[in-house]
């Protein structure tokens, strides 16, 4: 999956919002990191951050 801001979701596409319950719990972690999820039925999930490909923040690409 990738986590993308609200408008840019898409489920079909595994792209999650930033602000759905399972993209806040994965912001911050770092790659080799992981989460244990369950997704919706009840299914245990272990989530691993494998790489990020693009931080806005580490870019400098963030304008307040």
């Amino acid at each position: 999956m990738t986590l993308v801001y609200p408008n840019e979701a898409d489920v079909e596409k595994g792209r999650v919002s930033v602000l759905a319950p399972v993209g806040s719990a994965l912001l911050g972690l770092s790659v080799g990191q992981s989460i244990d999820w369950q997704a919706p039925g009840g299914r245990p999930l272990k989530l691993r951050v494998t790489r990020v490909r693009y931080q806005p923040e580490a870019a400098g690409d963030i304008h307040r």
